[in-house]
């Protein structure tokens, strides 16, 4: 049975332009990677959808992304975020 949706398409807070990642910690707190240009960030929300925090940027560096499509959530609540274009994984704290 269908639960819950949330998001639309756009650069705002919780829209996507290419949502190719979703974990869930241990809270029930929702992490999307968002993989599509201009935005490449990650976006955290509640259980229900609502909007928490997001981090990230286009481009190389640290904390920056290019192709993030995979994302995992620890037990204590730090995220993984794997770039497939620049071949790496980052780690990060929840982003509270």
């Amino acid at each position: 049975n269908f639960l819950l949706k949330w998001g639309s398409e756009g650069t705002g807070d919780g829209q996507f332009k290419d949502a190719s990642g979703v974990a869930v910690d241990s809270s029930g707190n929702v992490y999307v990677a968002d993989s599509g240009a201009p935005v490449r960030r990650i976006q955290k929300f509640d259980s229900s959808g609502n909007f928490i925090t997001k981090w990230g940027s286009d481009g190389a560096g640290d904390g920056q992304f290019r192709a993030a499509v995979g994302i995992a959530v620890d037990s204590s609540g730090n995220v993984y975020v794997s770039d497939t274009s620049l071949r790496r994984i980052q780690k990060f704290t929840s982003g509270e």
